[in-house]
């Protein structure tokens, strides 16, 4: 209960400060701050909720992994 009591506080101050702002900002500024929101706020859940749902670095993993671990070895030194 108090980690969301925290966030709340925490969500209530970012958008008090940066409404004012949204309002000048225009097209891609808009969209990164609210995919950088929604992504904020889902990794909020999961922390308040201890939910077991993946996080970015999942997705990552799974898209870039193979490419990553071949490019390791490739630059490892024998």
């Amino acid at each position: 209960m108090i980690k969301m009591v925290i966030l709340v506080i925490i969500y209530t101050a970012i958008l008090v400060y940066d409404v004012p702002k949204l309002k000048e900002w225009r097209g891609r500024t808009v969209f990164v701050y609210t995919l950088l929101m929604i992504i904020a706020l889902y990794q909020s859940i999961i922390f308040v909720f201890d939910l077991e749902w993946p996080f970015l670095h999942t997705v990552f993993e799974a898209v870039f992994g193979n490419l990553a671990n071949q490019l390791v070895e490739f630059l490892e030194v024998p």
